[in-house]
């Protein structure tokens, strides 16, 4: 339980209330949260309570092979954190969400983003302030090798690449909003720029019957993709290319052309790179989509648009951020695009634009 708060300066006017006392603790604690929930994935503990609802806490302290001690103090935590719940008779359950989305297997199931966010996010995070004060991703540090981006320095570290295109593949299936962008239906060559794992692809052409999609992205990416097909049976609609996006030419002949969680990595002026070189492949009438985190228009909201910022200042790319939409529109616009339609989704902190050449 926290202590009462008592005045810290001069009198009542400073003198906290409860509610503030917790506010602050919410946010000061909030790393509690994040810890617990990848710790408990770590010990698979949502998927032994799904197949094994009720256990009490001698059968947890036995499966996860931890002492009573380690067993009382991380149930608290999961129960505290309402990951968890626990019925009068001792017995512990998931919550629901814990169901729908920390269980191995489920068709939702988020668990590779949270160690990757526990992994690598949280981790280089703890260089914030230095970040901020030089400007650029100093908490690349905490992974060394070649390259000036994190991107660059994964293909060094094959497992940490697999986790984090697994995550971004989840963390993407859970934006059904992307699909649901009525003008896809009207493409039938796309080329999907940094496509990741393919998880965008699979599902468009599932989705999309007369879709054909080439995944370009770099050679360590390019084969996690291909495989991905592979078992998705879908080799004979979905290439996987290399291609830097930056250096390489793009090929040509698409009618439209995707960059989904891409932009936002990037400066601004990286950013009407990447508009320029869609615009100048695309033939008259073809449509560039974008699926981007996002920012309001007053850059006031969205804690998963700020906490991606943060990871893109201090780590990612150091010179990307969740842009607003209006940044967008006018970047697309200064690159040659018409007919620029925004599809807002703030209650994920996303938004998608198709523009038209």
């Amino acid at each position: 339980m926290n202590p009462e708060p008592t005045p810290a300066l001069d009198g009542d006017r400073a003198r906290l209330s409860t509610e503030e006392w917790n506010e602050l603790c919410q946010i000061m604690n909030g790393y509690i949260y994040s810890q617990v929930l990848a710790t408990a994935c770590e010990f698979d503990l949502f998927s032994y309570l799904s197949g094994s609802p009720g256990s009490r806490l001698e059968d947890i302290q036995k499966k996860l092979n931890l002492s009573t001690y380690s067993t009382r103090v991380l149930m608290l935590a999961c129960c505290a954190t309402r990951l968890v719940t626990k019925n009068s008779q001792g017995g512990y359950c998931n919550s629901p969400l814990t169901e729908k989305v920390l269980v191995e297997g489920s068709g939702q199931c988020m668990t590779g983003f949270v160690q990757f966010n526990n992994r690598v996010q949280q981790r280089c995070i703890s260089h914030l302030t230095e970040a901020l004060r030089e400007s650029r991703n100093v908490g690349l540090i905490e992974f060394g090798g070649e390259g000036t981006n994190l991107y660059e320095r994964l293909a060094s570290y094959p497992e940490i690449e697999e986790l984090f295109q697994r995550g971004m593949g989840q963390y993407t299936r859970l934006s059904p909003a992307l699909m649901d962008i009525g003008e896809f239906g009207e493409v039938r060559r796309l080329l999907d720029i940094g496509g990741g794992d393919g998880s965008n692809a699979i599902r468009l052409c599932r989705q999309h019957p007369n879709l054909r999609i080439t995944i370009a992205d770099i050679p360590s990416v390019a084969k996690i993709a291909a495989v991905a097909v592979q078992k998705a049976a879908l080799t004979e609609r979905i290439d996987c290319i290399v291609l830097d996006m930056f250096q390489s030419p793009w090929p040509e002949n698409y009618d439209a052309v995707l960059l989904s969680h891409l932009v936002e990595i990037f400066s601004p002026d990286k950013v009407r790179f990447l508009y320029r070189r869609a615009h100048q492949i695309l033939s008259e009438g073809g449509r560039l989509f974008v699926w981007t985190l996002m920012a309001n228009d007053l850059e006031t909201e969205g804690l998963q648009a700020a906490k991606s910022s943060i990871y893109f200042l201090s780590t990612a790319s150091g010179e990307g951020m969740a842009y607003p939409g209006t940044d967008h529109e006018r970047w697309l616009r200064e690159c040659g695009f018409s007919n620029v339609k925004r599809y807002n989704v703030p209650a994920i902190d996303h938004g998608g634009i198709v523009a038209m050449k």
